[in-house]
């Protein structure tokens, strides 16, 4: 059957804003000195991670080191929703897991408006362990799913493999898993609540 007609359409980007972008490595330095494991400032109580050293650290030191960027997915989110999201942005909490073997992250959402994860370090022996998994599920992942049923023709699910550096900014409401590994070594990475409104 022969069709030569021309169909003009429209598509639309559906679903929540996942924002990535990449921290500069002075940047990560910066993040690194705020991060200690001190047990006054132990913070598994108030998270879903299945994981041993969990732990607040200083929100208004880490804010002026990542708020370029969340001033950059506020600019992105315009384009995105074609709306101003807010005009003003707080850190109320920040926080640093150190991740090992068979520990993980299960599936679990946040309070506020909007979240974030930084990953600080990742271990050699993890990269080498997702090159050798036989499967569709790679140790040490990170997993963004927006609808917890799998429907048909949809996608609801992004999986990255974080990289040092790597720097996501979401909505608090997305759900989201980190799946465990079995290398040695620590996974760090360092995530916080934010809260728009619009305030002066």
């Amino acid at each position: 059957m022969k069709i030569n007609k021309r169909i003009e359409y429209q598509f639309y980007h559906w679903g929540p804003f996942l924002y990535k972008t990449k921290l500069l490595p002075e940047e990560i330095k910066k993040i690194k000195t705020l991060c200690k494991k001190n047990k006054k400032k132990d913070y598994r109580s108030q998270l879903a991670g299945l994981i041993k050293h969990e732990y607040q650290i200083d929100s208004k030191k880490l804010f002026p080191i990542i708020f370029p960027y969340l001033n950059s997915y506020s600019q992105a989110y315009i384009d995105y929703a074609s709306k101003l999201m807010g005009t003003k942005i707080e850190l109320t909490t920040s926080w640093v897991n150190y991740m090992t073997k068979f520990e993980s992250n299960p599936l679990h959402s946040h309070n506020e408006d909007l979240s974030f994860v930084i990953y600080t370090d990742v271990p050699k022996k993890l990269k080498q362990e997702v090159k050798n998994t036989v499967g569709n599920i790679q140790p040490g992942a990170i997993n963004f799913i927006h609808a917890l049923e799998n429907k048909k023709n949809t996608i609801n699910k992004h999986t990255f493999m974080p990289e040092v550096g790597d720097f996501f900014i979401f909505p608090a409401s997305l759900n989201h898993s980190v799946n465990h590994f079995q290398s040695e070594g620590e996974r760090v990475s360092v995530s916080g609540n934010l809260k728009i409104s619009h305030g002066i």
